[in-house]
């Protein structure tokens, strides 16, 4: 063992509420990390850590993405968890759904529906952040898009529950198995009769009777709408209207020029960072740094950490629209990238659009840090138009 190690909880609950100091840590100590407490090594520097993503035939996902290998067992059939031709078959299927095209059409039912939440918040004293502003378009439009038949507050608590679950088997973990457990179980029952006509969900099963995927393929592929079309979205949307309520300044720079959003957004991302990172095993030795990596070592690649890399970001910490290159692995990298990032965007993007003409000052209160073995953010919001 010839790794920097790191003595470190990395899901303890102070961590999870700001793993900035940690992350630093694990970048300072150099390419890659050994975490006793885990058994697992970390990698937190930007380059280190997009390498590692776009190559997918060295540090794999077909072994699991979790830190536990009880997880990594149940979620073999999910793209995220999936390699080679298999993860290209899979994401396919999804990409009909979710491509920039696709989602393109979805637009104005989001516009519709952005601007009924900003005039209804305008109109309002106060409002809570995660529920009134960033829950309403994932649960009212793409909850229906997904088309599972089951309430989008439902789908959300049991998506929290399978990002706790592929954490290590802590207390969090133990206490979200039931919930994980239910979305998977949910999972396993559904059928084209199921989910509603033309929905995402039927094109799954579509996809399964034209011998694209394997009838579990299809029942999985639909639990891969969820992740990216609630949480993580959610997450980003909730963070990027914390940064601009602190920094009025970058408000008014996007009120003046709208063609700033799309640079807000995926700043906001950046720092968000709603996912900390996933683990990946290594097909074969491998050589980092000098730090000799055995054949199945598991290696945690932390998003999070590479995000906030002061070598790839000057003033990592800032919310910086003028970047000269602000390109992240907020939404991943490689192979793996976020198959929900045109849907989140879009989602962002068209909040913002809708509030320049009726919110001149954002006004935000003290946050609640969630707490979640893989996400991060924000659990708790007040907020306010002025």
């Amino acid at each position: 063992m010839n790794a920097p190690v790191i003595d470190v909880d990395l899901y303890a609950d102070d961590v999870l509420a700001d793993s900035r100091e940690v992350f630093a840590r694990i970048r300072d100590a150099g390419p890659v990390v050994w975490l006793p407490r885990h058994r697992m090594f970390a990698m937190g520097r930007f380059d280190d850590v997009r390498a590692a993503l776009r190559d997918d035939e060295l540090f794999t996902s077909g072994h699991g993405v979790a830190a536990n290998p009880l997880t990594n067992a149940l979620a073999r059939d999910t793209t995220l968890n999936s390699d080679g031709d298999t993860h290209t078959a899979r994401r396919r299927v999804l990409m009909r759904s979710l491509g920039a095209k696709a989602i393109a059409s979805v637009e104005p039912q989001l516009a519709a529906e952005a601007d009924a939440v900003v005039d209804e918040l305008s109109r309002r004293p106060q409002f809570e952040a995660v529920t009134d502003f960033a829950s309403r378009l994932p649960l009212s439009v793409v909850a229906t898009l997904v088309g599972t038949r089951r309430g989008g507050d439902r789908m959300l608590r049991w998506a929290a529950a399978t990002f706790e679950a592929l954490g290590p088997i802590n207390g969090r973990a133990r206490r979200s198995m039931g919930r994980a457990l239910s979305l998977y179980l949910f999972s396993r029952a559904l059928s084209p009769q199921s989910v509603a006509p033309g929905s995402w969900a039927a094109s799954v099963f579509d996809a399964h009777r034209a011998g694209e995927v394997t009838l579990r393929e299809a029942r999985a592929l639909v639990i891969d709408f969820v992740a990216p079309a609630l949480d993580t979205t959610i997450l980003a949307t909730t963070s990027m209207l914390d940064l601009l309520g602190r920094t009025p300044a970058v408000w008014d720079e996007v009120r003046a020029d709208p063609s700033l959003i799309s640079a807000a957004v995926v700043e906001a991302v950046r720092l968000a960072s709603p996912v900390r990172g996933f683990t990946r095993r290594l097909a074969r030795e491998h050589e980092i740094g000098g730090v000799h990596l055995r054949r199945g070592a598991r290696v945690a690649v932390l998003f999070g950490a590479a995000n906030r890399d002061e070598t790839r970001f000057p003033n990592p910490d800032r919310f910086d629209l003028q970047r000269a290159d602000a390109a992240h692995v907020g939404w991943g990298n490689g192979p793996h990238t976020c198959v929900g990032i045109h849907l989140a965007k879009l989602e962002m993007r068209t909040l913002l659009t809708a509030m320049i003409p009726h919110v001149e000052r954002i006004t935000v209160g003290q946050p609640v840090p969630l707490r979640n073995n893989t996400l991060q953010g924000i659990a708790q919001l007040p907020a306010r138009f002025g």
